[in-house]
């Protein structure tokens, strides 16, 4: 089931937008246990507040912009130079992130790496959806963050 071409075109009916951007935020919350900074599991919440209506356009800008930085940082962090090895320039919480995706999903250091970069990016994706509705962001490297029962219980209802 390619959820990413379903979710793209049920985004696009303005009846759907407020159900895609909670489907996204919860497939969000997921990845949560990857992340040893609160900055994800702050923004969530702030994020779901957003979507009805509680919370201002400028205070979700806000939470997109610290999930940009996030994303931003496992880019730099996780790349390895030829003359800098990885363990002398990476930070505490991207290092930690990086053992968690190791550990529980088997990878290896340079597939963990594009893992954790490919998750900042999806989750950064989300929050840009979020705030910025027509903003589709998303490649086929999120598909694999999107959850197939989370989709279910959202859509199949829906269908």
């Amino acid at each position: 089931m390619n959820i990413l071409i379903k979710l793209k075109k049920k985004s696009e009916n303005p009846n759907s937008e407020k159900l895609v951007k909670c489907y996204l935020l919860d497939c969000c919350e997921k990845l949560i246990r990857f992340r040893s900074s609160s900055c994800l599991s702050n923004n969530i919440p702030l994020a779901r507040k957003f979507i009805k209506g509680f919370v201002a356009q400028k205070k979700i800008h806000q939470a997109e912009w610290e999930q940009e930085g996030e994303a931003f940082g496992v880019e730099y962090y996780s790349s390895i130079e030829k003359d800098t090895p990885f363990y002398f320039r990476a930070k505490k919480e991207i290092s930690s992130d990086l053992v968690k995706v190791r550990i529980s999903k088997g990878l290896n250091n340079k597939e963990s790496r594009k893992h954790l970069s490919d998750m900042a990016y999806f989750i950064d994706g989300v929050f840009c959806h979020i705030a910025y509705t027509s903003n589709w962001l998303f490649s086929e490297q999120s598909e694999q963050f999107l959850c197939p029962m989370i989709y279910k219980k959202y859509f199949d209802a829906t269908a």
